[in-house]
């Protein structure tokens, strides 16, 4: 079978624009990994975040009750 040239063209381009269809759904869904891993990044800063301020309120009652300690004691 002999390819003729208008064929050839017309496979080029129906592979040209089956190229460019893929090209937009990759970057669709890179786009939304991108934001996937930014709102999961994100939810995870905020319970660090949170950690933390746990932590710091913990260290601050223990400070308090050991200054209370030695005031009591140092009394």
């Amino acid at each position: 079978m002999e390819d003729k040239p208008e064929l050839l063209h017309a496979r080029i381009a129906a592979l040209e624009t089956k190229l460019e269809e893929e090209r937009k759904a990759h970057e669709t869904e890179m786009a939304q990994l991108k934001s996937e891993n930014y709102d999961a990044l994100e939810a995870s800063q905020t319970r660090y975040q949170g950690e933390l301020t746990i932590q710091r309120t913990n260290y601050e009652r223990q400070i308090v009750e050991l200054r209370a300690r030695l005031e009591a004691f140092d009394a």
